[in-house]
């Protein structure tokens, strides 16, 4: 394998050939639109572990977890002992390129796992069985409305149901103990981790391994105060990646107090506004979407009203605020928020808190 330098791509948006060319790939199959589907081994154990991410191409934070984790196993500063670790940096490279959740021909590859009609589902399942690994991570990215309590969901681990009755198995017991002990030995705040739902998705790629006592851990990366831009959630990943090879799976109830995630929160909520003649709360969020190879983001309205009780990322006092333009719920917003002023969705004068 090549030299590998994760930091010299470490940016917002990593294009796919730069991703292809930075490193020296295996090619597992193709894609639906015939792009490459690229994987690899580190190590050289006895114990299979596999990695994939990408399989909602607007779902990037995946990428660069698995991306560091190549990069310190380069600087040998992974300990593998004992594990080979099967990576998929991107397993859906159609989706990817457009920053869109479904394939090249208009498929969520995440409800395909019982009928396997993309080409992409089936090589991923088809590589996990070949592999026959102990123990597998399904990585991506959670929407900004999740929180726990008072704060932002920046992380939610699942592990998935194998029937509609969320059975407790002997396997997802065991991956319970296993994620507790992994939590504990990194000896860090559990603020602001969270318990994703395990209501049974028959057609979901976790669930459908579990069906088929394949054991895997999901892991949503979201955001955090101050941290829209999911680092926290990577950094954390891949040290919770590390603290699982070597965590054990005797009895431990951490995670089962996790607390689950709940939904409701938004993004940068501007408070006490006038507009038509009311005083109304104005919550703004940002949608992400491709322009070329170039991520463009736009505001859009996301709720207008009294959202006193909905929980935000960040709070914006507009008592001193008029709103003389419309303001549509789902459309890009346009108007001057004191000094900050957006223009069709974009933002034009000034900069919200991040």
């Amino acid at each position: 394998m090549s030299a590998f330098e994760y930091s010299r791509l470490n940016n917002d948006y990593i294009t796919y050939n730069e991703l292809i060319n930075c490193f020296n790939w295996d090619i597992l199959g193709y894609s639906s639109e015939e792009r490459p589907i690229l994987s690899a081994e580190l190590g050289t154990g006895d114990k299979s572990i596999c990695i994939w991410a990408g399989m909602h191409g607007n779902e990037t934070t995946g990428l660069h977890i698995i991306l560091e984790l190549v990069e310190m196993f380069h600087k040998k500063q992974l300990d593998l002992k004992g594990y080979t670790l099967y990576i998929i940096p991107i397993i859906n490279p159609d989706a990817y390129i457009r920053n869109t959740r479904r394939n090249g021909m208009g498929v969520d590859m995440n409800r395909d796992f019982r009928s396997f009609q993309t080409v992409e589902s089936a090589k991923l399942i088809g590589w996990i069985k070949m592999i026959d690994p102990v123990l597998c991570f399904n990585l991506h990215d959670q929407r900004t409305i999740f929180h726990v309590l008072t704060h932002a969901a920046y992380t939610s681990l699942l592990v998935p149901s194998s029937d509609p009755e969320r059975t407790l198995t002997p396997i997802r017991r065991g991956l319970m103990n296993q994620i507790g002990n992994a939590l504990a030995s990194m000896d860090i705040s559990l603020e602001g981790i969270g318990r994703y739902t395990d209501e049974f998705y028959p057609t979901a790629v976790g669930d459908y391994l579990m069906t088929q006592n394949i054991p895997n851990v999901l892991i949503e990366s979201g955001v955090s105060s101050g941290d829209m831009q999911r680092a926290y959630a990577r950094e954390f990943s891949v040290d919770f990646i590390r603290a699982m090879l070597f965590s054990s799976q005797d009895h431990c109830d951490l995670y089962d107090l996790l607390p689950l995630n709940e939904q409701g929160q938004l993004e940068w909520v501007f408070t006490d506004v006038l507009y038509a003649h009311m005083r109304v709360d104005v919550a703004v969020k940002r949608v992400v979407a491709m322009n070329g190879h170039q991520k463009a983001e736009i505001y859009v309205v996301d709720d207008i009203g009294d959202l006193s009780s909905r929980p935000r990322l960040y709070e914006i006092i507009g008592s001193a605020m008029g709103i003389s333009d419309v303001l549509t719920v789902d459309r890009p917003v346009t108007g001057i928020f004191g000094t900050v002023v957006f223009e069709q969705g974009q933002l034009v004068i000034g900069n919200l808190p991040e």
